[in-house]
């Protein structure tokens, strides 16, 4: 009997039925990573942009909330210096001490160990303002009077074994008076906090205007004409255009930014709010 035998392999509509598959199934698996690879970029922008805002807040309860207002007073007394919508300039706080040394109108030793700061104060920088007591008998009231930073040592040495001093060597006139022993002094620094535009971008944007510096971004990219806004409001929550009457500062950061290569032509956004109260506020 004869028999017959098929030889082994594939016949051609089996061969391209294959190949087809083929191509359907890596073009899913193209289409799948393409999508995650989107979503994964989306979603880096986005937590980007969130720490960014953050950061933005951060810094504006960080230089705000030390500030002193007093309704009514005069310019030393009130570190608002200049404000608007989108930006103010402000005497920051860069340090807290208190005074040493035997009387000196010319000289400041502040004790190393009641000093707290950010940094060491910085002559050319930095200004201090040093606490003088009102007198009743006077009717002058208590305030604090700036003293021209000239130069600092910081292996200065407090007089009578009271340990380690920062000495400033200070020009203040004759509103200083002789300063007691255990006077507080306060380091200041003159900042602006703004929005401005830097390379066809808005940015949150910080000076230092004492040291006479350019201004540099800290936080953004921010939405154009409005991400940063800033309103003050007085004892009761009202908007004050009276510096001296300013108790709060409600700030608002509202980031943006085009998330490339997810295919969507939608900025990615984020935005917060933050109220400051100032810690030194207060009416006479």
């Amino acid at each position: 009997m004869l028999s017959v035998s098929r030889h082994g392999g594939f016949t051609l509509a089996e061969v391209m039925l294959s190949v087809v598959m083929t191509v359907v199934a890596l073009g899913a698996i193209y289409n799948l990573l393409i999508t995650t690879q989107r979503l994964t970029r989306l979603q880096g922008e986005r937590m980007s942009l969130q720490a960014s805002v953050r950061a933005g807040s951060i810094v504006l309860r960080e230089e705000l909330s030390g500030l002193s207002t007093v309704e009514g007073g005069t310019a030393d007394q009130n570190d608002v210096i200049a404000f608007g919508p989108t930006g103010v300039t402000y005497r920051a706080m860069r340090g807290i001490g208190f005074i040493c040394h035997a009387p000196n109108a010319t000289a400041i030793h502040i004790a190393q160990g009641t000093f707290s700061g950010h940094r060491d104060p910085q002559a050319g920088r930095d200004e201090a303002y040093v606490f003088v007591p009102g007198n009743p008998e006077a009717e002058t009231k208590d305030s604090w009077v700036p003293a021209r930073i000239l130069n600092v040592a910081t292996a200065a040495l407090c007089p009578g074994g009271l340990g380690a001093g920062i000495a400033l060597a200070v020009s203040a006139g004759s509103s200083l008076g002789l300063p007691e022993p255990g006077t507080p002094v306060r380091i200041t620094e003159l900042m602006e906090l703004k929005l401005y535009q830097s390379g066809g971008q808005s940015w949150l944007g910080a000076r230092s205007v004492s040291a006479g510096e350019a201004i540099q971004p800290l936080v953004g990219p921010l939405t154009d004409g409005d991400g940063f806004q800033l309103e003050y409001l007085d004892g009761t929550g009202a908007p004050t255009a009276d510096r001296t009457r300013i108790r709060s500062i409600r700030g608002k950061l509202r980031g943006t930014t085009y998330a490339l290569g997810t295919g969507s032509s939608n900025p990615v956004q984020e935005q917060l709010v933050t109220q400051v109260t100032l810690r030194n506020s207060w009416k006479p």
